[in-house]
């Protein structure tokens, strides 16, 4: 079989795992972490907003996002899809690389792509819209190094200068999307290297020699981005202030030491860590439908894989393969380098991997680890162990994303649902209020997972001043904000990536949600409702919400379908939603005829604290009997019969409602 056949063949058959891998819950994706406040502001104020963003830390970002929001504006999924063409491109580049560098090496070549493509440590490419930088630097980058080996490899010099121009422009290309990308000029560098030793029977310093000088011309790429990074570009984030970060190394010679720890932790990781930890992380989320089809997916990934590398196969190429221990070496150095390369620059400004809320700076060690790994397998003796290797890898690679994108899928799902809730109950909320939220299942790390969405909302309107005002803050719910919220003292005003706040902790409205299928509950302070399942945090802050911000006069939002989704169906939540609004205005009838109108259609609350609205309208209206079917389900839970004494004994209106409450309720 002609080797470009083979390129080909090897070419098609990661196109294929690589789309059952990561396309098919790709139209279910959403916004995630900071795509809430980068969108917000290009929504406001167009792409220049996106200068501002970044231009603390990675200005040439703004090159590449402007042109995608022009063409794709605020719809998420076209970014999850030119995310997943970058991220296959990318291991189009490694594998044609590798077969220029392994011309015979077809199973090598190909695992090697495979488990690079679908590399189960990187957990980000669900968040396509703030991680495109990344997934286009790495591309650009692989793809610089493979110019550079076309280049050395060209039989003329005229060809020989086209490609290496070529790699020199896409080498500042990737430094200006992720500069920490850096450390792959190690696995450029240790290609020129491997190249310069195949010539035998030169000394050491004619291989120094030689190496330099074919280098040296690729050089100009980290070399011009240093150049400019360190002595003309200022930042203001110190997390990407290369002189700032390695200046601490001769502050205390410890420094040092640490480093070389977090290092080997870290190559512990990325080599072996990746391959079951995040899958562990996140796997126990899935149901068990969800778990057998993730079992069936990696099941017929696996065969196709197999089926592929058998089509390709060569038995006197793989005999050769596994008895040439100098291939062996060069592959295992390569992939060795290319691991510690990819690390350095993530170690040197103190951060590390953590699986899964740091998988990013994975991403440019995961180049040497399926290097590494596939020269591994290549070297078995046994083929059927081979195989298995391959399979097992693969098989753990495509669970770890499926399970990715389920959390993802139900992220999105919660999010949304969310706020077409809040969105039912709250025709407007005055501006300057501080939002308080709790998501079901949904960490909130950043206030802008929860102002993001609210402003797209409620005060969507464009803005034309630096920096973008946000007119509904928000605060996560910390220890300190508890403190702040308790004493109802301190006001912030940070400014962020061009936004800014004034975020202030005595004029608040706390929207809670205990669960994806219960009601998301605006909280009044005066008489706040709370569930079995709150956390103490909100317990603690619900009686500092202040029910007054939300503006019952005003017309309905309309939620931006491209991002929220379509309107869910009218279900208990909706008129649960409406029913709380008419109870905000003193409307008991509507209450009463809203939620008797959901219990008709079969609707019924999966929290027990969402019949109180009901129940505080029939006291009332003094509709004794048509609370009895309800006084067993208050009963239920002492926390819940607490609450429905205190709050139907104040709404009670005569003598006689008072005295039914409390010998069926309170006592």
């Amino acid at each position: 079989m002609k080797l470009e056949k083979k390129f080909w063949g090897a070419s098609f058959l990661l196109l294929l795992v690589s789309a059952l891998v990561y396309l098919p819950k790709v139209a279910s994706f959403g916004y995630y972490n900071d795509d809430w406040y980068v969108m917000f502001d290009a929504h406001v104020q167009g792409v220049k907003a996106f200068y501002e963003i970044w231009r603390i830390d990675r200005p040439g970002r703004t090159l590449l996002m402007a042109p995608l929001y022009n063409l794709f504006g605020m719809d998420p999924l076209p970014y999850h899809i030119t995310a997943y063409l970058f991220r296959f491109l990318g291991g189009m580049s490694l594998l044609g690389t590798l077969r220029m560098l392994f011309p015979k090496r077809f199973f090598f070549a190909t695992v090697a792509s495979i488990l690079f493509t679908i590399y189960p440590g990187f957990l980000s490419q669900v968040n396509a819209i703030d991680f495109q930088s990344h997934i286009l630097g790495l591309f650009l980058a692989l793809l610089s190094i493979e110019l550079t080996v076309k280049a050395i490899l060209a039989p003329s010099p005229k060809t020989r200068v086209l490609f290496t121009i070529g790699s020199i422009l896409l080498g500042w290309a990737y430094l200006s999307q992720m500069e920490y990308f850096i450390g792959l000029e190690v696995f450029r560098l240790a290609i020129v290297l491997m190249l310069v030793l195949r010539g035998k029977g030169k000394s050491f310093k004619e291989n120094f020699t030689t190496t330099l000088l074919r280098w040296l011309p690729f050089a100009a790429a980290p070399g011009g981005f240093l150049i400019w990074r360190l002595f003309i570009f200022e930042t203001d984030r110190r997390a990407t202030d290369i002189g700032a970060q390695v200046g601490q190394l001769f502050s205390s010679p410890l420094v040092g030491l640490w480093w070389l720890v977090h290092l080997i932790q870290d190559m512990i990781n990325v080599l072996l860590v990746a391959w079951g930890y995040p899958l562990y992380t996140i796997a126990y989320q899935m149901r068990l439908s969800d778990t057998l089809i993730g079992f069936g997916m990696a099941a017929f990934v696996v065969l196709i894989v197999v089926v592929g590398l058998y089509w390709g196969k060569d038995d006197d190429v793989e005999r050769e393969a596994t008895s040439n221990h100098g291939w062996m070496r060069e592959e295992y150095w390569l992939g060795l380098l290319t691991i510690i390369g990819g690390l350095l620059p993530v170690i040197l400004v103190n951060r590390h991997i953590v699986f899964p809320g740091f998988s990013r700076y994975a991403l440019p060690a995961s180049v040497g680890v399926a290097i590494l790994l596939a020269a591994i397998i290549e070297q078995l003796y046994s083929r059927s162990l081979r195989m298995a290797l391959v399979g097992f890898l693969v098989a753990v690679s495509v669970m770890t994303h499926h399970a990715n994108a389920i959390r993802a899928v139900k992220e999105t799902e919660v999010i949304r649902d969310f706020w077409w809730q809040v969105s039912w109950r709250a025709p407007n909320i005055q501006e300057g209020t501080t939002l308080i939220a709790s998501y079901p299942g949904v960490g909130i790390s950043e206030d802008y997972f929860v102002w993001g969405p609210a402003n797209l909302i409620y005060y969507p309107e464009k803005q034309e001043q630096t920096p973008i005002e946000i007119k509904l803050p928000a605060a996560v719910l910390t220890n300190d904000a508890v403190l702040n919220i308790i004493t109802g003292k301190g006001v912030e005003t940070p400014e962020r990536r061009g936004n800014i706040l004034t975020r202030g902790f005595d004029d608040l409205l706390f929207i809670a949600q205990t669960s994806k299928n219960s009601c998301v509950r605006i909280i009044d302070g005066n008489a706040p409702e709370l569930s079995l399942y709150d956390s103490h945090r909100t317990m603690v802050v619900a009686p500092h919400s202040q029910l007054d911000n939300v503006l019952v006069n005003s017309a309905f939002p309309e939620p931006p379908q491209v991002v929220f989704g379509n309107e869910p169906s009218h279900k208990w939540c909706y008129y649960y939603q409406k029913a709380s609004l008419a109870r905000q205005v003193g409307d008991w009838e509507s209450v009463i005829k809203l939620q008797e109108k959901a219990l008709e259609d079969g609707y019924y609350p999966e929290d027990s604290i969402e019949w109180m609205t009901l129940l505080e309208a029939y006291t009332h209206l003094g509709e004794k009997e048509k609370m009895r079917p309800y006084v067993s389900i208050l009963r239920e839970e002492a926390f819940m019969a607490q609450q429905a004494c205190d709050f139907l004994s104040d709404a009670a209106n005569d003598e006689e409602m008072q005295t039914f409450i409390e010998k069926k309720i309170c006592e």
